[in-house]
């Protein structure tokens, strides 16, 4: 079975337009990802905004290792709530 990356190279933003906000990546605005419709009812530009914010923070913070080395527990661990 072949193995896919579906990573997106690079980071994201948000262009918007007349009728909806796009996600894109930064390198490429006119190929975007995600397209969230303007309406009165949704909130489509702070979607937009934070899937650009969640995506960018994560991919910032991958090469820096794992928040708790392997072997030790979090501060915050409680047995049993798992």
């Amino acid at each position: 079975m072949e193995e896919f990356n579906l990573q997106v190279a690079g980071e994201l933003t948000v262009v918007e337009e007349a009728a909806a906000f796009f996600v894109v990546r930064a390198e490429d605005p006119d190929d975007w990802l995600v397209r969230f419709e303007k309406d009165p009812g949704f909130p489509a530009r702070e979607w937009a905004e934070n899937m650009v914010r969640v995506y960018n923070r994560r991919l910032s913070r991958q090469s820096a290792g794992p928040p708790t080395p392997p072997g030790t527990r979090p501060g915050s661990y409680l047995p049993g709530l798992e």
